[in-house]
């Protein structure tokens, strides 16, 4: 409670008191027969302290008790108004879950501090520039219980060329830098989480088709998808911004095959678990020469099986 608050609340205090302490003092000289001349005066004085001990008394019930309610109420009217508008100029963004567009560049480090422990992310990205300098937030949030899944861009494919060619300021060659840096930086992290850390980070390499930035989080506490994508375009997705959706969390596979029910980030999330289960398939293919242990990188180290495994339900 503030200052002023306090303030307030004393001066409430003091005229409440002191205009009925006023209101009982002058009452009772009214019937005193010694200022009977007074009478008039003494009744007006007291009349006046009546007053304003029960309109101060009235103001702070109805502040305190009814004002409140009637605000809560104002705001649930307000919010219900804004959505419909905004659903409607945004062409069903509520439904859809869209919750905004970022200011700036996406903010990894307010991400990393908002992750509480049961958590689980799952990233699916090229490379990040700045990661080498975040990469000790990422160890933080795996050690208070966070669990980490994602899909980078290995170093030296067709699609990192390619992608390298469509970007201001890189070339392929450092664009293969950055990707086999960003690896390296994983690799260093894992590196510093033993078997009794309760997160964990499961690491897929592919060489497949970026398709989009994406990063989405499962709140295990509050039971819902938060969602971050962005696009490849021309600038490099480090400088991007990303669009913000959000839905409750659902368990088990629910098929909507009807576009008017979509929610963007059930199928963001679809599309992550898709990806996925394509590097497993991969990774697991019986005489596959290809899936080399190389292409998957985890920690904890004795906790391979539950790093290649993706949230299942609460």
């Amino acid at each position: 409670m503030t200052t002023t608050i306090k303030l307030k609340w004393l001066l409430a205090l003091v005229m409440i008191f002191g205009g009925f302490t006023i209101y009982k003092i002058f009452e009772g000289l009214v019937h005193n027969p010694a200022y009977q001349e007074y009478e008039w005066v003494f009744k007006i004085i007291s009349e006046f302290g009546l007053f304003i001990s029960v309109i101060v008394s009235a103001g702070y019930f109805h502040h305190w008790f009814i004002a409140a309610e009637e605000h809560k109420e104002a705001e649930i009217s307000l919010r219900e108004t804004l959505s419909k508008y905004v659903d409607g100029v945004l062409m069903n963004s509520v439904k859809r879950g869209f919750l905004g567009i970022t200011n700036k560049e996406f903010d990894f480090s307010q991400i990393m501090h908002g992750l509480k422990p049961g958590d689980y992310v799952y990233w699916l990205i090229t490379f990040d520039p700045r990661f080498k300098n975040k990469s000790r937030e990422l160890e933080n949030a795996i050690k208070t219980g966070v669990h980490f899944r994602m899909l980078i861009l290995k170093a030296d494919c067709r699609s990192g060329e390619l992608r390298a060619a469509e970007t201001n300021g890189f070339n392929p060659h450092e664009f293969n830098e950055y990707s086999k840096l960003f690896k390296v930086s994983l690799e260093d992290v894992i590196s510093r989480i033993d078997d009794t850390i309760t997160g964990s980070l499961g690491v897929f390499v592919y060489d497949g088709l970026p398709s989009l930035p994406l990063f989405i989080i499962i709140r295990k506490e509050s039971r819902k998808v938060e969602v971050y994508n962005s696009f490849y375009l021309t600038e490099p997705v480090s400088k991007m911004p990303y669009l913000h959706w959000e839905t409750e969390f659902k368990s088990g596979n629910q098929e909507l095959f009807e576009s008017d029910h979509w929610n963007m980030s059930e199928l963001f999330l679809d599309y992550f678990k898709k990806r996925w289960d394509m590097e497993k398939e991969h990774l697991y293919a019986a005489g596959n020469q290809d899936a080399q242990p190389k292409d998957f990188i985890h920690a904890p180290a004795a906790a391979r099986e539950k790093c290649t495994e993706l949230f299942i339900g609460m």
